[in-house]
């Protein structure tokens, strides 16, 4: 509809600029104003179901309803007003242009034009009246001569033309037949004049007449006789143009001056019509804009709304749109997952808090009678083993069990005790890609069947860290990923992967292996304190990992190696001091 609309407003410029008078614009503009206010009355029924819409959206509340208005309002506002400029501009101008037209200078001018034109044209008529009644008065005494003669008439005809202005003589009798002419006078003219005038010369009047180049007369030469002469005389045919062009514009002037109200308003109304298109126009690419542009802004609302709500876990859906937009969108997703990873390190770190005060408590509850109870059975097995006649073999049994499990019992209390005094890291710099290096070469000799590759930028990285803490957190992943691929069964097809790597400002450390990975489920809750999925874990391991790494203002993510196996990405910050 916008489209025809369009069409329609360049179809009236066209019909405009082509027409040559003002006359002739009013007639062909008119149609097309018609047709534009059609066009556009339908275009402003669609576009005020769009604003009702609009309005409807906006009373419910939705997001960005308000933001949609004002973009639609502002748009409309840029577009019309210098249109509407325009408009009171054209149409004080033409109103001052019409008095300049329509005034008495210029009607002064044209009636002047028109004087002077025909002023000439009546002296020409004038002079060949008398040209005329002075060629009658020389021919009339003869007439009867000549009669009898009409060789000696044509003859002093052509002197007549020779010597006079006159280009044309011819002489006739009442029946209209020719008696004489001066060399090829033509009678085409006579007979129009004879046709419509004839009467008057019998009467006695002199006819005069003008056409194309030239102006005649007709005049009764001898009643005596019945003979009538015809002359005619050349006048400059500009002249004769010229008076027609002053006739022609004196007409069109009577009919603007009694049409300027209707042209007035005629051209107002095109004016007014293209104000009205434009603004129609800019509230159609408005809305369009503000779809484009409100869309994402009210799912930016959307979403931050749910933020502050505590849904932490909201992503943005992504619609590349070429601006800022995109970066604000992708800022905000960044902005959540990172808030969603410190709110879970909040969450884990209250929770290794609370694991630590329990296993303080259990290691200071059962550490005390771990030492007698395995002192009182070992002196059990070595006093009383001799004595026992009956079954010695079981009493032997359930000695040995309850030292191992006592000393189990020990090394988790240990491990406990471990996890309570995590001490504080004492930061020093420490080349990291040397610091993993010896981690990965401890546990490589105990495994020579499994493949171990290092990847390192080639280059010393030196990091500010605890190197104890941190080489702890070596040999805790790479032992995880060697129990993980050897508790599956690949002693052979092994294969274990350390890689160190510095990107932007941060420092990464990935250990991958092609084991079988870590669980879909629960995956998070590894980092957690006594949460293991090995028969044989004790659930510490990452959670000491997780520890020392917050400690040092990491992150941890466990994610699927392109292996096969399990891939854990500890990420710290880190700035480069070769820069």
């Amino acid at each position: 509809m916008s489209l025809a609309a369009l069409l329609s407003g360049i179809a009236t410029y066209c019909a405009i600029t082509q027409s040559t008078t003002l006359t002739d614009k009013t007639h062909t503009v008119l149609p097309f104003i018609y047709l534009d206010l059609t066009l556009l009355l339908l275009l402003a029924v669609i576009i005020a179901k769009r604003l009702v819409e609009l309005w409807l959206e906006r009373r419910r509340g939705l997001m960005g309803a308000k933001l949609h208005v004002h973009i639609v309002a502002l748009f409309s506002l840029v577009a019309v007003t210098p249109a509407i400029c325009v408009v009171v501009f054209s149409a004080l101008f033409f109103n001052v242009g019409e008095k300049t037209w329509f005034g008495q200078p210029v009607r002064d001018a044209l009636d002047e034009g028109r004087v002077v034109a025909e002023a000439y044209l009546k002296e020409h008529k004038k002079t060949i009246k008398i040209d005329a009644h002075a060629l009658v008065g020389k021919l009339r005494p003869q007439m009867a001569f000549f009669i009898e003669n009409p060789q000696a008439l044509s003859q002093a005809l052509n002197e007549e033309t020779d010597q006079g202005e006159l280009g044309e003589i011819l002489v006739f009798n009442g029946n209209s037949q020719v008696i004489a002419r001066s060399y090829l006078t033509f009678s085409l003219e006579l007979e129009k004049i004879l046709y419509t005038d004839f009467e008057k010369v019998r009467a006695g009047e002199i006819v005069v007449k003008e056409s194309d180049d030239r102006v005649r007369a007709l005049i009764r030469l001898d009643p005596l006789t019945d003979t009538y002469l015809f002359v005619g005389k050349l006048i400059d045919p500009d002249v004769l143009q010229h008076i027609s062009r002053t006739q022609g514009a004196i007409q069109d002037y009577v009919r603007l001056v009694a049409q300027h109200s209707g042209i007035q308003i005629t051209f107002i109304a095109f004016f007014s019509l293209v104000a009205l298109l434009l603004l129609l126009a800019a509230i159609w690419v408005g809305l369009t804009f503000a779809n484009v542009l409100v869309r994402p802004i009210s799912r930016l609302i959307t979403a931050a709304e749910a933020v502050s709500q505590g849904n932490l876990s909201i992503k943005i859906e992504e619609e590349p749109l070429g601006n800022e937009l995109d970066n604000l969108t992708q800022s905000f997703n960044r902005m959540t997952y990172r808030l969603q990873q410190q709110n879970q390190a909040l969450i884990l770190s209250q929770r290794k808090a609370a694991w630590a005060d329990v296993a303080r408590k259990i290691a200071h509850e059962i550490k005390n009678p771990l030492t007698p109870i395995q002192l009182s059975a070992e002196r059990l097995k070595r006093r009383y083993l001799k004595e026992i006649t009956s079954d010695p073999e079981t009493f032997q049994a359930c000695v040995d069990t309850i030292v191992r499990q006592v000393s189990h019992i020990g090394n988790l209390v240990n491990e406990f005790s471990s996890f309570a005094r995590m001490p504080e890291p004492k930061i020093e710099s420490v080349d990291i890609v040397e610091l993993c290096q010896q981690a990965l070469f401890l546990q490589r000799q105990p495994w020579p069947s499994l493949e171990f590759t290092y990847h390192t930028p080639g280059t010393p990285v030196i990091f500010d860290c605890d190197a104890q803490q941190l080489s702890q957190v070596l040999t805790n992943l790479l032992q995880n990923a060697i129990n993980a691929v050897t508790e599956s069964g690949k002693d052979e097809t092994g294969k274990v992967s350390l890689k160190v790597e510095v990107q932007d400002d941060h420092l990464l450390i990935t250990v991958e292996d092609n084991g079988p990975g870590f669980p879909k489920n629960g995956r998070d809750r590894l980092l957690e304190p006594y949460y293991t999925t090995r028969t044989k874990g004790t659930g510490l391991g990452l959670a000491i990992v997780s520890k020392i790494v917050s400690d040092h203002n990491g992150h941890m993510q466990l994610n699927d190696s392109e292996l096969g196996g399990a891939s854990i990405e500890l990420a710290f910050p880190f700035q480069n001091r070769d820069k």
